[in-house]
Formats: structure tokens, C-alpha cells, sequence
């Protein structure tokens, strides 16, 4: 399972996001849209203006710290 997170320099909720998958050694791909225009355009096509933008490869994604939902990433991680 392919998890990325757009996110940007600055943004604690951004720091949030990826802290909670690391502490529970999910592995992901960020993406800096502050630093590439393509993954910007990416998080926008996904229909989201808010950071984070946590998208997986099965077509789910979410936008903000959720914690709930970053939850149920680590359980189908674990699986």
C-alpha cells in the first residue's frame, strides 16, 4: 500500500500527520507542494485547498490531522 502526504514547510498539522504515521512505522511518500508545483496541482486534483493531504493508492484521501483516519492507514498497514 502507497501512502503520500502533501504537505508544506510550516504547517503543524503537516508535522502532526507524518509524526503519527512514523510512530507507527508506516512508511509514506511526502510531498512538498511548497517546493514542486506538480505536487501541488496533484493535492488540488484531489479536490483539497487544506494541508495535509494524506492520499493512498486505493483511491482514499483525506485532508487535515485526523487522527481517527490515520488510524485506520496503521491497521490496513499492519495487515
Amino acid at each position: 500500500m502507497k501512502i503520500a502526504v502533501y504537505s508544506k514547510s510550516g504547517c503543524p498539522q503537516c508535522v502532526f500527520t507524518k509524526k503519527f504515521l512514523e510512530s507507527h512505522d508506516v512508511q509514506f511518500e511526502e510531498k512538498r507542494i511548497d517546493l514542486t508545483e506538480q505536487f501541488r496541482n496533484e493535492a488540488l486534483d484531489l479536490g483539497y485547498q487544506t494541508l495535509p493531504v494524506v492520499s493512498v493508492e486505493n483511491g482514499e484521501s483525506f485532508a487535515g490531522y485526523l487522527p481517527n483516519k490515520l488510524q485506520d492507514l496503521v491497521t490496513q498497514w499492519q495487515h
